[in-house]
């Protein structure tokens, strides 16, 4: 496995943290005003970044619910420019699925001022990690997008994959991606495997029956 880019992962947590977050209404802390509730859902979201073929079976699903042509167009671009093979970042499966420590890139954020990490006391008695963004942090994604359009990718797949997570919590998400054989089954610490070709096969017999 290639030895891990922290800053290319901090930059795409950052992406994530950035867009999913909503305006926060707790006591105020100086520089932040957004918050993003759990690691869970940073996680789970992560993935599907990480693995467009997974995506793109997620989005094949939500087309066969809702015939929507424009999910299909996406699914099909996103094998058309071939990023499972291009852009797949292979994350290792740990008991409770795909998951990846993120204290060194949630420590290049917090040194810049960007992302503040904080613990609440779950019900359950067990603490749940969200994260404060504001002002630096929006402009700073912002002037990354401007400036470098091949990171501009990392926007545009971000809002995607909040479109696709539609609002549900980090749990159910992982539960979701848990129905996914290849991603139940792999073993503990192995890379999850990828399903490009189940997926490439699924997208072909749906393109075949609308065209």
């Amino acid at each position: 496995m290639a030895k891990a880019d922290y800053h290319r992962n901090a930059l795409r947590i950052l992406f994530i943290l950035v867009k999913g977050s909503r305006p926060y209404a707790g006591e105020p802390v100086p520089g932040f005003d957004s918050y993003f509730r759990g690691e869970t859902k940073v996680q789970a979201l992560d993935f599907w970044i990480r693995y467009p073929d997974y995506l793109a079976d997620e989005i094949l699903s939500i087309f066969e619910a809702t015939n929507d042509p424009s999910l299909l167009a996406i699914a099909g671009k996103i094998f058309e420019d071939e990023e499972p093979d291009l852009r797949r970042v292979p994350m290792l499966r740990r008991y409770f699925g795909a998951y990846e420590p993120l204290d060194t890139v949630l420590g290049i954020l917090k040194s810049r001022g960007l992302v503040l990490p904080r613990s609440r006391r779950m019900e359950t008695g067990k603490d749940a990690h969200d994260f404060l963004v504001g002002p630096k942090a929006r402009e700073l994604v912002e002037k990354v997008v401007a400036d470098m359009p091949d990171l501009a990718w990392y926007d545009r797949r971000v809002d995607l994959v909040l479109q696709v997570a539609d609002s549900r919590g980090g749990f159910t998400l992982k539960a979701r991606q848990h129905e996914q054989k290849e991603y139940h089954d792999a073993a503990t610490g192995d890379l999850i495997p990828t399903t490009a070709e189940r997926v490439r096969l699924r997208l072909e017999r749906l393109q075949g029956k609308t065209s």
